[in-house]
């Protein structure tokens, strides 16, 4: 399985990691903000670097804010992302990549960064409301990463893309 995502600045990913050792929580992964769902790539790995080196060909670099905490009633608690449209723009450009294993992506796709996974409803949103604001307001994104999942919960980067690179 890979996935086609966003890590966040230093600052940023010691606060959320800080915060998921603080109430015992966790993820999937190191916390990111994914651009792909997660797909599965029947091909050799070096096809998928090169189609997504052609996809991120020409896309700059963007201004990503951060907004509010929210959850999804699965038990999922998130720190809501905005991109604008150059988010959007790289979003659809990753969608042909290949079918995401769940069908959460498309229109209705909120990009968040997840801070934790696995709790029930009441308690994502009992969590969300508790939760200081982020350290920053929003962060340049210059490069994503294509990353594969090793073990459940284990992202391996595999690759990162500059953005701006014609």
């Amino acid at each position: 399985m890979y996935g086609v995502l966003v890590w966040p600045p230093e600052d940023m990913r010691r606060f959320l990691e800080e915060l998921q050792a603080l109430h015992g929580i966790r993820g999937f992964g190191p916390p990111h903000l994914n651009l792909r769902q997660p797909f599965d790539w029947p091909y050799e790995e070096e096809a998928l670097r090169i189609a997504l080196a052609g996809i991120l060909r020409g896309h700059a670099p963007f201004r990503l804010r951060l907004g509010g905490w929210g959850y999804f009633p699965q038990g999922v608690v998130y720190l809501r992302a905005y991109g604008g449209t150059p988010f959007r723009r790289l979003y659809h450009a990753l969608e042909p990549l290949a079918p995401p294993l769940k069908e959460i992506e498309g229109p209705s796709y909120l990009p968040h960064i997840t801070l934790a996974l696995g709790l029930s409803e009441e308690e994502a949103r009992r969590l969300a409301q508790e939760l200081p604001a982020p350290p920053r307001r929003s962060f340049l994104v210059k490069e994503v990463a294509l990353v594969r999942d090793e073990e459940e919960g284990h992202l391996q980067e595999v690759a990162r893309f500059p953005l701006g690179i014609s």
